[in-house]
């Protein structure tokens, strides 16, 4: 969002938490970080992921909770990929069957499986 006051027009900057992925050796792992925007685009992230800290409990309550609120968007790329979406598969380690949704049951070469049971993860 922009605001514009006579004819001048001023970038809006905000900040939340973000799961980042990161890439080492081939290797991905995830950690979250606050990320910045200008006029709601992401346009950097803390070189550091964060830590809960905070002069009084209601602090540390709404610090987990904006943490909270990480889990429920899109991961993004940390490095040269940011701010690319990072799209997470799920590999079931029996059957190899993929999906880019969240795990589902579903019926493989080990018998009927449960939501959450031996999937791998794997960001593209």
């Amino acid at each position: 969002m922009a605001v514009y006051l006579s004819n001048v027009k001023f970038k809006i900057m905000s900040w939340n938490h973000r799961i980042l992925a990161h890439e080492n050796n081939g290797e991905v792992y995830f950690q979250l970080h606050e990320v910045y925007y200008k006029n709601e685009v992401p346009d950097g992230y803390t070189a550091n992921p964060i830590t809960v800290g905070s002069e009084t409990l209601k602090g540390i309550k709404w610090t987990l909770n904006k943490m909270q609120e990480a889990v429920k968007k899109p991961i993004l790329w940390a490095g040269e990929k940011f701010p690319n979406e990072c799209k997470v598969k799920y590999t079931c380690d029996l059957c190899g069957r993929n999906t880019f949704d969240t795990p589902s049951p579903h019926k493989c070469k080990g018998g009927f499986r449960k939501r959450g049971l031996s999937w791998s993860l794997n960001c593209h």
